[in-house]
């Protein structure tokens, strides 16, 4: 109940935010002005939709890495299913949590093997995130001879960001890092948040084994590499393609934006809803900021305004309208009614 009426209250302030946006920027005189390009935009969404099977392939490759039983569709109603309580409860990891939650139990799988496949797809996430901004930089300053469309700082800061959070993931995978943090924490923190994730196991024993079933995911990745390549590359597409998802947008309503400011465009929006913990969807913020770096580049602010719109609708609330009745389907309040962070 009291999770319910917080959940409520920030949905409250995140509408508060968006309309005082509205009232701000006027979106509405731009598309007043500017003509609207339906089929482009249709376009738009089409490859956003593709883009995110692409995220869920990549994830789904790792499963199938670790030989847990589950199928292609059934990997799409998790992943889907995950997404939707993210969208509800925007906490960290919310999606992540909730995907290895619904596979831990499934065949050949463990909690290591859940663990594992959610957190190795992020730190690839987050690699691929690196990597695409580096090498735009490198297109656009060294091959291109341009400038780039933000700020040098802004640039710097999100490679650390990804590269830094790419590293955490990794190394809390770790076993001896994992071993080391366990024996010398607390033994209320051992049995109140480290024993609680793993399932219960209120001993080290249970901690033992979970260590003992990473160290065979680890050796699984190790023999079977290249479907690591194969998990990076798909979740590279979907960056790429959210990219184009953007720079397609652009066009719907007459705007030419060059390929690579979209990369950026995506890069700063992404690492804005990453840090959205609270407002569901970040109605209201991730809104300013798209509005905001499209403003950077040089748009006026009604138009940008407008293109933020377009963009959260074709990348955001499109996908939850995928989301609902798969999630439904697939059992939301049966599959999740003891998970926390949906109720």
């Amino acid at each position: 109940m009291v999770r319910s009426r917080k959940s409520l209250i920030l949905l409250l302030v995140g509408v508060a935010l968006f309309v005082a946006y509205l009232a701000l920027s006027n979106p509405f005189a731009a598309f007043a002005e500017t003509h609207f390009d339906a089929p482009t935009y249709l376009l738009a969404i089409a490859i956003d939709y593709v883009g995110l099977l692409a995220f869920t392939a990549s994830w789904y490759t790792i499963v199938a890495l670790l030989d847990v039983g589950i199928g292609p569709m059934e990997a799409i109603q998790v992943m889907f299913t995950s997404m939707f309580v993210g969208w509800l409860a925007p906490i960290p990891l919310n999606t992540e949590i909730v995907r290895a939650y619904l596979i831990r139990g499934k065949k050949n799988s463990n909690m290591a093997k859940a663990v594992a496949s959610v957190l190795v797809h992020r730190a690839f996430y987050n690699l691929a995130f690196g990597a695409i901004i580096g090498f735009t930089t490198f297109f656009v300053v060294f091959l291109n001879h341009g400038a780039i469309p933000i700020q040098k700082e802004v640039v710097t800061f999100l490679l650390m960001f990804a590269l830094f959070s790419a590293a955490v993931f990794s190394l809390v995978l770790n076993p001896k890092i994992l071993k080391a943090f366990y024996y010398r924490s607390p033994v209320w923190v051992r049995r109140n948040i480290i024993n609680r994730l793993l399932g219960g196991e209120a001993s080290s024993e249970g901690f033992d084994g979970f260590v003992t079933d990473l160290e065979s995911v680890h050796t699984s990745m190790r023999a079977r590499w290249g479907m690591c390549i194969i998990s990076f590359g798909l979740v590279a597409l979907h960056w790429v393609l959210g990219a184009v998802t953007t720079y397609v947008v652009a066009l719907s309503m007459g705007v030419h934006l060059e390929l690579w400011v979209a990369v950026f465009i995506y890069a700063i929006v992404e690492f804005i809803q990453q840090l959205n913990w609270f407002i569901p969807s970040g109605l209201g913020i991730v809104d300013a900021g798209l509005t905001g770096a499209f403003v950077i580049t040089g748009i006026p602010l009604s138009l940008a305004a407008a293109l933020s719109l377009l963009t959260r609708f074709a990348t955001n609330w499109v996908e939850i309208i995928l989301y609902t009745p798969i999630t439904i389907t697939y059992g939301y309040k049966e599959l999740l009614k003891d998970y926390p962070g949906a109720k």
